[in-house]
């Protein structure tokens, strides 16, 4: 009993159906979270990414929060890209209720000419930008994980960039 005992308090595995905070596959996301279909609160989040952490870093603030907006809009077959971002919904205990996908503000892109006027499209990468998103409203929705998708062989993983916890 007292070996099982260190092992649990040295383990670091997961509760059982709620998956590694971090990374994680979008097919799985998709699979076991199903998306709620009820009125809407429409959240306005101030966000500064911190680049080249090793670590996912930003400090994210809610500036604005608005309940009861209606209901929310449905995609019929929600289809990620490199321009876009997954906002999963989650209660205290870290249970997913919701996911939405919505543009990556942080993305800029812009034409620029070369030296003989030709133009080349190039992407850059706001660190401060204002992101706008709804999700159910929902009283036990606590916090926000915020994913940049990652194309793999496997299909999308989900990397996590920041988390925001709602007033």
């Amino acid at each position: 009993m007292l070996m099982w005992l260190a092992f649990a308090a040295c383990s670091t595995a997961q509760t059982p159906g709620f998956p590694p905070a971090t990374q994680r596959s979008f097919a799985e996301l998709r699979a076991r979270v199903a998306r709620a279909d009820s009125g809407g609160q429409e959240l306005q989040i101030r966000w500064f990414a911190i680049e080249g952490a090793a670590q996912p870093a930003s400090d994210v603030t809610v500036l604005n929060r608005r309940r009861g907006i209606g209901p929310l809009p449905q995609e019929r077959d929600p289809q990620l890209s490199d321009d876009r971002l997954v906002i999963i919904s989650t209660d205290a205990t870290g249970r997913e209720l919701d996911w939405r996908i919505v543009m990556d503000p942080r993305l800029v892109r812009a034409e620029v000419p070369d030296a003989q006027g030709r133009l080349s499209g190039r992407r850059l990468m706001r660190t401060e930008v204002n992101l706008l998103v709804a999700v159910p409203d929902n009283p036990e929705i606590v916090r926000l994980r915020i994913y940049v998708p990652e194309l793999t062989s496997d299909g999308y993983v989900l990397n996590l960039l920041a988390t925001v916890d709602l007033p």
